[in-house]
């Protein structure tokens, strides 16, 4: 039996605001745990480029071996060690990385990548064609690959000198350049593909050389002084720490054992209370309940719909979040290239009448019971209450199973022994990514391989369109029918927040969310205390 909430979700009224626990969480942190300290005022001056950083994330990392790493969260404890063919910038643009270019040939019959040279691996050796070549082979065939489904396209690879190849494709792909600014992108030094420790012990072409990493706790990165972009490494040695306890970990950050971490929405305000500076942004992570949509009565639009108007986003939002996020049934943010004004975020309003009678038009009049796996994390206790509570007012129950965030992919994403599982999306660099792996057959995120003909059709021509100026329309249209049929059970889309500590500078949020990247961060002086 799950505790039940501190807010009962399910009677907010339109347009209220939990404002009276946000002055008691306000007037709690002026009195105890909050309180930014005494004594005199602290001041900082320039950049220490001999300074460790130290930032806490909530997850984990599941291996050093981008290629076969299977969250999305993985990427913040690879992006210090691993650089990649294309890095993306922080609004979302694909910009240069290790390929200083690239282009299509006519009719997106090849991508062209014009590398940069003196780029060297961790371990001496050169990056040039060939491990390019090594590696995006090695992605597409090493067993047990995480991103071989989105290197499909690629039909042969050709060296053209030792600082150019082309991507023969079987298909036109706009969305590979960003796919290789994710873990596909990401370059390993030929000579470890098949080191044992590489699943602990990375080896790439990143900013920082991988030091040290201990299972459950930390990973400890050195600058590598040879890196192409002097930059890019602003301190010397970067720890990244595992802290599961969100409370723990903005504690450590006020008392100065750590430089920054990743905060949940309830607690941003205490952050400022304390003096930290936050920064938030609502990106392309979003909660929901993820459905396998082959199990259960999910292969039915009619449930699928119904589910939705059974939700009362705001108020999950209002509630649980303070207000912080965006309640949404799409799967992207407003301004977004892929966000569908014809649907919007209200598409399917909080209906329960037509709930019940979609229900019943799908013969389930009397409702049923399906099985929700959550996470043992404190924030989705309460969420999985207050999604339950409003499935239940239309008669559809949801019985939990609790499990560790590790245990969810195993178990959801590899066995298939659930109905569905109540977990954020870690969104993906190219919209494209995100409608394929979760609304199109064959890839891992969408369990069952349920999909419609008219959504397959759309989500490939979106795919396939490489003109810039008409992309935008195929990615709405594409996204237009994933509303319309219902594929997805969006919550939210929840704002990436990080507390810093005052010393910290040059750390951008990133549309991708909770991934940050730390390429240019430093830490200033101390000058008084």
């Amino acid at each position: 039996m799950l505790s039940r909430s501190v807010w009962n979700v399910t009677r907010c009224r339109r347009g209220d605001r939990p404002v009276g626990l946000l002055l008691v969480l306000s007037l709690l942190c002026l009195l105890s745990a909050c309180e930014p300290g005494s004594g005199a005022e602290v001041r900082y001056g320039d950049a220490d480029p001999d300074a460790t950083l130290r930032f806490a994330f909530a997850s984990g990392v599941t291996r050093f071996d981008p290629h076969r790493a299977t969250s999305s969260y993985d990427n913040t404890w690879l992006f210090p060690v691993y650089d990649r063919l294309v890095h993306m910038g922080p609004d979302g643009a694909a910009i240069p990385g290790l390929a200083r270019a690239w282009r299509y040939g006519p009719d997106g019959a090849w991508l062209e990548f014009e590398l940069r040279e003196g780029v060297l691996f961790h371990d001496g050796s050169p990056f040039d064609a060939s491990a390019v070549e090594a590696n995006l082979m090695r992605a597409r065939n090493i067993r047990g690959s995480a991103v071989a489904s989105e290197l499909a396209a690629i039909e042969r690879i050709e060296i053209l000198d030792d600082h150019r190849l082309r991507l023969h494709l079987h298909w036109p792909d706009a969305a590979l350049p960003l796919i290789l600014s994710d873990r596909a992108g990401m370059m390993i030094a030929p000579a470890a593909f098949d080191d044992p420790r590489l699943d602990r012990r990375g080896v790439g072409a990143g900013p920082w050389r991988h030091l040290e990493f201990r299972m459950g706790n930390r990973s400890v990165y050195e600058r590598f002084e040879d890196h192409w972009d002097p930059t890019a490494a602003g301190v010397k040695r970067l720890e990244l720490r595992l802290i599961p306890d969100e409370t723990t970990r903005l504690n450590a950050v006020r008392s100065g054992q750590l430089d920054g971490t990743n905060l949940s929405s309830l607690q941003i305000e205490q952050a400022r209370l304390a003096g930290l500076e936050v920064m938030s942004r609502v990106g392309v992570e979003f909660l929901h309940v993820h459905l396998n949509r082959s199990r259960s009565h999910f292969d039915d639009r009619r449930v699928r719909q119904a589910m939705n108007h059974a939700l009362r986003r705001q108020a999950i939002v209002d509630a649980l979040g303070l207000g912080h996020g965006q309640a949404t049934m799409q799967p992207f943010p407003e301004g977004y290239v892929a966000f569908d004004p014809d649907t919007g975020r209200h598409y399917y309003d909080h209906d329960p009448a037509r709930a019940r009678a979609l229900l019943a038009e799908a013969g389930l009049a009397d409702g049923f019971e399906f099985e929700l796996i959550v996470p043992n994390i404190s924030a989705f206790l309460p969420l999985f209450e207050a999604v339950s509570d409003q499935l239940a007012s239309i008669g559809i129950r949801a019985r939990p199973r609790v499990l560790e965030g590790a245990q969810i992919s195993e178990r959801f994403f590899g066995a298939q022994e659930s109905d569905a599982a109540l977990v954020q999306w870690g969104g993906r660099p190219d919209p494209s990514q995100t409608i394929d792996l979760l609304f199109t057959p064959g890839a891992m995120p969408n369990p069952g391989g349920h999909s419609t003909p008219e959504v397959e059709r759309l989500a490939a021509a979106a795919r396939r369109e490489i003109d810039p100026e008409r992309r935008p329309e195929a990615l709405r249209a594409a996204t237009r029918a994933v509303s319309e049929e219902a594929l997805a059970l969006v919550l939210s889309l929840p704002p990436a927040s990080f507390a810093l500590s005052p010393a910290v500078a040059g750390f951008e949020t990133w549309i991708s969310g909770n991934k940050p990247e730390f390429r240019g961060v430093t830490l200033r002086r101390r000058e008084g205390g």
